[in-house]
């Protein structure tokens, strides 16, 4: 066990002189989106750098930055808006009532229409905005977003407006499908009515929760299990639970308020060390003790700075913290509850055999070993 903890040590040391080497992590897309009496029209911005293949699919974040963008040639620049473009194209589609709608896009320039979420971000990329339009004049029905990206790829914070009213900013996750408003030309007018049809926020904000760990946080998953197998009692499993989501929810309020600070380099590999200590703390553990809820507490304060350093890169007012932070904690609690209620449902009828005995010593090692391996991974 000594052993152990000058290991932990000597990681968390690693963790904050390694924090320096990182610069940069791939910027949220935007997209201001106007619907208007005969066609919608839309202003798209993104990472210059992301629009690049080979940029895009490798995993250092330390390149490029804005000064990668001043040594480019012309035909470099050239290029990075033919592979824009072609990005756009496979991942940024429109339906109307299920069918697939064809839309123009252009270039539009060089720079940023959203300074204010990057004023403070002198290491960001080049931004570069592109132009959308589609025509609709006589078309009714339903018109869906869809954004098609891979999971680690960047979400899209997407603003509509009408001729009545301007919506708030949402996030588009990857591979979502956003239903952005019901279009329908009355028989007396040219003008239609459009009418959204977007989710409630708070509900919205419930599913990012309950999707951010599943099925999309395995290592939170992993974390779970991990207090699942000390006691698969529901009593000790729910006061745990209640325990971390109290913890995180302190912490991820205080960070996307930008009160406390946020160090994904650092955090990231403490969380995937935490997942490690519970599993390996179970090797040593039968049942809850008081020190091991405090131990958790601590834990999920660790936590929430992680997802808080996630939901900080979102475009938010200090007025539309409250339900977004709301309902994201609701959406993780439901999903660690979900988590611990499938392990206690699948593993009822042989947890006083002795071999679940065997099976909890193995799954907490094979946890352990996942969680020091991510912790590698995520310093290097």
């Amino acid at each position: 066990m000594r052993f152990f903890f000058a290991i932990v040590l000597q990681l968390i040391a690693f963790c904050f002189f390694s924090s320096a080497l990182h610069a940069h992590e791939v910027e949220q897309h935007f997209i201001r989106l106007i619907l208007a009496e005969d066609h919608m029209e839309a202003r798209l911005e993104m990472d210059a750098g992301y629009a690049l293949p080979e940029l895009r699919d490798q995993n250092d974040d330390t390149l490029p930055n804005g000064r990668w963008f001043d040594g480019l040639s012309d035909a470099e620049k050239k290029r990075i808006k033919v592979e824009g473009l072609k990005y756009l194209r496979e991942t940024l589609h429109f339906h109307l009532d299920g069918l697939p709608i064809e839309t123009t896009i252009d270039f539009a320039k060089w720079g940023t229409d959203w300074a204010q979420y990057f004023d403070q971000r002198p290491d960001t990329f080049m931004r570069m905005a592109w132009d959308i339009r589609w025509d609709y004049a006589g078309q009714n029905g339903d018109l869906e977003l869809f954004w098609l990206e891979n999971k680690d790829g960047p979400s899209l914070a997407l603003a509509v407006i009408t001729a009545t009213r301007k919506l708030p900013l949402v996030t588009v996750s990857q591979q979502e499908v956003y239903s952005i408003a019901a279009i329908k030309h009355q028989p007396d007018t040219t003008a239609p009515l459009i009418t959204s049809s977007s989710s409630p926020p708070l509900w919205s904000w419930l599913k990012q929760g309950f999707l951010h760990v599943i099925p999309r946080g395995l290592d939170h998953i992993l974390f779970i299990l991990g207090l699942f197998l000390l006691s698969p009692k529901l009593k000790p499993l729910l006061t745990q639970s209640l325990v971390f989501t109290a913890a995180h929810s302190i912490t991820l309020g205080l960070t996307v308020a930008g009160t406390i600070p946020s160090f994904p380099q650092i955090i990231e590999p403490l969380i995937a060390l935490s997942i490690a200590y519970v599993a390996l703390e179970n090797l040593f553990l039968k049942e809850l003790k008081p020190w091991r809820l405090v131990l958790i507490f601590a834990l999920g304060l660790l936590h929430g700075m992680g997802f808080g350093s996630v939901m900080r890169e979102l475009p938010l007012e200090a007025n539309q913290l409250l339900i977004p932070i709301i309902g994201f904690n609701i959406g993780v609690e439901a999903a660690q509850l979900t988590l611990l209620l499938l392990a206690v449902v699948l593993t009822f009828w042989w947890q006083e055999k002795k071999a679940y005995q065997h099976v909890r010593l193995i799954a907490s090692l094979a946890i352990a070993a996942t969680g020091i391996f991510w912790t590698c991974q995520r310093i290097l």
